[in-house]
């Protein structure tokens, strides 16, 4: 057990306070609270993979960890705000359906013997820009609906713009049957 997998591991344990945080909070204190459980949940993402990376610590679970505890948190993220605010279910929707075909995309790669790449800057923006905003709604719950809905719109936007980019990844690792490492970053 590295580092980098036990961090992974307290992100998904983080899922339940955040929910429980987020959810029975009745004033700003406890909207604030959960926003810094987010904070606190990205901050160890980021540092998970510089440790992993910089140390050498890679390993076959904590490339299976880190991926599906931020799956997790952001489908938990977009769970919860659903609950409290009905229009973010069509964003949940197209998490859903995103993680999904990914998800058996991925199955397709690896059962053809394909070494899956990590993500790419792509992916690693729409994740910024999805933490930026949901900690900024989870932080401040009286900010005007409309503003709210162009920054769950910017979430949409960026979580498409990246699941269309990783399309050719896709069809090249499927049609090529490289390796991953073989693989030329777009």
């Amino acid at each position: 057990m590295t580092i980098p997998n036990i961090l992974s591991i307290v992100r998904i344990l983080l899922i339940p306070l955040f929910l429980w945080t987020y959810l029975d909070a009745a004033g700003q204190p406890m909207f604030l609270i959960a926003a810094g459980i987010l904070l606190f949940s990205g901050l160890t993402d980021l540092l998970d993979g510089y440790i992993a990376r910089k140390y050498k610590m890679v390993t076959q679970l904590g490339k299976i960890l880190d991926p599906l505890a931020d799956k997790l948190t952001q489908a938990a993220v977009c769970a919860a705000l659903a609950v409290r605010m009905p229009s973010v279910v069509y964003l949940l929707i197209i998490f859903i359906v995103k993680e999904l075909i990914m998800l058996c995309a991925g199955i397709f790669l690896i059962r053809k013997k394909v070494i899956i790449t990590s993500s790419r800057w792509f992916g690693k923006l729409y994740t910024f820009v999805f933490y930026a905003v949901m900690l900024s709604i989870i932080a401040i719950p009286i900010v005007d609906p409309t503003i709210v809905f162009w920054m769950l719109m910017a979430v949409a936007g960026f979580m498409l713009f990246s699941f269309f980019k990783y399309i050719p990844i896709f069809f090249h690792l499927k049609n090529n049957g490289e390796r991953g490492e073989n693989l030329k970053r777009p």
